[in-house]
């Protein structure tokens, strides 16, 4: 298709043309979420440049560092049907930020408001008391951006399986991959381990910059044609019975059922935690008490030895001293003997 044709087809794009017609449903949300400084901003700015094809702005706020500066979950529409949802982005896969990113791609908590980060009850409540402020009528497109100059060791992929996994399972859409930074040389690694891990539909791009945003008929073309493929998607799985009511109650119980098992798994950590720690507090005394009876040991040998030692020293001694008598003589011996028989006599 020509840029034309592609522009066309996503802009007329209604729930209402489908075949089922709405069921409910008045409006695409493309839901980005992601690692801190993986181009969700960039890429937003690049759809918006690309759609309104118009002057480039950082409408999205990106930087060029990786730290993530998103706080925000703010909403930007791109045409009357299709949203793009920039999520604040998360740096590892802990219990509690679990929990808000599926509480965030799920639709449960309120767009256009700053993000919290908490767990637990916490969590919970504030999905509770936003009941009134979400609308049902948002269709859910789990959009999953991540840096191609990043790469995917092998210690990422079961992290990288369980998001993308229980996102599909969250929203009942498998989520679209856009791979940013397409002239890495890690791309073509990149993108063999999404597929590796069951992703059907990746889509590796250049984004737009402050720096560099002159046109490129590639890179229009790219975006265009990603917003396609969205749009098929969408048509696609709404020409099924849909009820978005129920389906906003099914995201809500799977969430809380997924704080909930954080939470014992949480505690359970924390009670292995603590177990092994007060293990490891009884073997350091035993050591202790070891050390103590062996340093016993070792002094007593050495006072023994010692003392060993000093009576051999005294015994040694006492063996050189020189004789202080003289035995007596022959001579004098039988003078005795004489002198007792006659006493004896008398």
């Amino acid at each position: 298709m020509s840029h034309a044709e592609l522009r066309d087809l996503i802009g007329r794009f209604s729930f209402q043309k489908c075949r089922r017609g709405g069921q409910g449903f008045r409006r695409v949300l493309l839901q980005l979420f992601g690692f801190l400084g993986h181009g969700k901003s960039s890429f937003i700015n690049t759809c918006k440049y690309v759609w309104e094809d118009a002057g480039y702005s950082n409408i999205a706020k990106a930087s060029d560092d990786d730290e993530g500066h998103t706080m925000v979950r703010i909403t930007y529409p791109l045409t009357q049907t299709i949203t793009l949802v920039d999520n604040r982005g998360f740096c590892k896969m802990g219990s509690y930020e679990t929990g808000e990113i599926f509480a965030q791609l799920g639709n449960l908590l309120p767009l256009d408001t700053p993000v919290e980060w908490n767990e637990g009850f916490g969590l919970a409540n504030r999905i509770v008391k936003a009941e009134n402020l979400v609308k049902v009528s948002d269709f859910i497109v789990p959009i999953f951006v991540y840096s191609a100059k990043k790469g995917i060791c092998a210690e990422d992929e079961n992290e990288l399986l369980e998001l993308i996994v229980t996102a599909r399972d969250l929203t009942g859409v498998y989520p679209i991959v856009v791979l940013t930074y397409k002239s890495s040389a890690k791309t073509n690694h990149v993108i063999r381990k999404f597929k590796t891990l069951g992703v059907e539909r990746i889509f590796a791009l250049e984004n737009y910059s402050l720096e560099d945003h002159r046109k490129s008929a590639s890179k229009h073309e790219e975006v265009l044609s990603f917003l396609c493929e969205v749009i098929k998607d969408v048509e696609f799985q709404v020409s099924q019975p849909r009820d978005p009511e129920e389906e906003m109650t099914e995201r809500k119980a799977f969430v809380l059922r997924y704080i909930h098992h954080n939470d014992l798994k949480f505690q359970f950590q924390h009670t292995e935690i603590e177990a092994l720690r007060e293990q490891s507090k009884l073997e350091d005394e035993l050591r202790h008490q070891r050390e103590q009876h062996e340093q016993k040991i070792q002094e007593d040998e050495r006072k023994h030895k010692e003392d060993m030692r000093r009576l051999e020293e005294e015994f040694q001694k006492l063996h050189e001293q020189p004789q202080s008598y003289k035995p007596s003589t022959y001579k004098d011996s039988k003078s005795k003997r004489r002198f007792s028989r006659k006493s004896w006599e008398d």
